[in-house]
């Protein structure tokens, strides 16, 4: 349920009209309530996990399963695709957003705990973590724990505005090619 109604495009500064363009999905819109920089260093700070330390399919495990924990129809929707486009199953992704996932290989598994705990206790156990350190170097790790709470903050910022569903999902292969 949409609560505010998205930024007022007659009214954007060449910076607003520039992110706009750059993405132009129903996220930016409502964003662009808050100024130019602040959004254009979000997505900057977005984009950058599409060239991180993590595997493709690793890093949207962590964002479908950070969506599905967060009840947030919109990161789904953009992310399926990009799960599939990453080499993620049909099935593999069923188990990932499903209630208890099970099923999965060793580093999907491992990767969905450390999720779930971040969702669960805002960090990773110990236990969990010395799990992690034998498949996960430290810096996908840490880059995986990035990720997790952007992608939390983000639902929260998608459920609390009410942003409603694009009519059309991202084209991951169109942005990849994209310098932002």
């Amino acid at each position: 349920m949409q609560r505010v109604g998205y930024a007022d495009p007659s009214t954007f500064t060449v910076g607003q009209k520039s992110e706009l363009e750059r993405t132009p999905i129903n996220l930016t819109r409502m964003l662009l309530h808050c100024p130019a920089p602040m959004v254009k260093s979000f997505y900057d700070f977005a984009w950058t996990f599409r060239s991180g330390n993590l595997e493709p399919r690793i890093r949207e495990a962590v964002i479908l399963r950070m969506a599905t924990l967060r009840c947030s129809p919109y990161e789904l929707e953009h992310h399926v695709p990009a799960a599939k486009l990453a080499g993620l199953s049909d099935g593999e992704i069923d188990i990932i957003t499903s209630a208890e996932p099970s099923g999965l290989d060793e580093k999907l598994s491992l990767i969905l705990r450390l999720a779930e705990e971040i969702a669960h206790q805002g960090k990773v156990s110990d236990s969990t973590f010395q799990s992690l350190k034998p498949l996960f170097s430290t810096p996908e790790i840490a880059e995986a724990t990035l990720l997790a709470g952007f992608y939390e903050m983000t639902a929260c910022f998608l459920e609390t505005m009410g942003v409603g569903l694009d009519q059309h999902a991202v084209n991951w292969k169109e942005l990849d090619k994209q310098e932002l």
